[in-house]
């Protein structure tokens, strides 16, 4: 089942028309937030590295101490690099929908979310270059600490910080940016 249009009818309810049909771009790696999570990737996973290697090359009698650095190792390493391969493989798995009543967002098999389109705000955000669009529908995720939103962490591969609170039903890194606009004015949205 990898054609995309296949994956969506199904899913449709009765009197329900598909608009649109598209997925992410796996070769987008980095949003916004990047600007903040990758310095702070690269400060955490050097500290941690640091920390173990200070404690195995000097305090070999207490491996407490080495172990406890572990996990803050692993954390640095999925900071740095393992978030983005969780994101391409996410993106590589998803399939988004826009029919004259909602949004549909479908992960794998298992994992589909959808929103109504009308009535609800719409948040579109282009790319630099102009060739990508990205789509948020509804709520713009949680308040957090300081004001930061937990929807900040969506399409950054650190979702999983989130436990799935927050998240709002949204179209990321479309490459169809034209065909993509020009649905969401036939369904009426916003």
């Amino acid at each position: 089942m990898n054609d995309p249009r296949s994956r969506i009818l199904p899913l449709l309810r009765q009197g329900e028309k598909l608009v649109w049909v598209g997925q992410p771009d796996p070769q987008v790696r980095f949003t916004g937030a990047d600007a903040f999570l990758v310095p702070f990737s690269i400060l955490w996973g050097g500290f941690a590295i640091f920390w173990e290697f200070m404690v195995v090359t000097t305090v070999k009698q207490q491996p407490f101490f080495a172990l406890w650095g572990i996990p803050f190792v692993l954390v640095g390493l999925y900071f740095i690099f393992g978030r983005f391969i969780v994101k391409k493989r996410r993106k590589l798995r998803t399939v988004y929908g826009l029919s004259d009543r909602r949004a549909i967002v479908c992960i794998g098999d298992r994992s589909v979310s959808d929103s109504p389109v009308s009535g609800v705000a719409t948040k579109v955000d282009r790319s630099r270059d102009g060739r990508h669009v990205s789509v948020a529908f509804g709520s713009q995720g949680m308040g957090g600490i300081f004001g930061m939103g937990l929807g900040m962490y969506q399409n950054t591969g650190m979702d999983v910080v989130s436990f799935g609170l927050g998240q709002t039903v949204a179209f990321y890194d479309v490459a169809d940016a034209e065909g993509l606009l020009s649905a969401l004015d036939q369904a009426g949205v916003g």
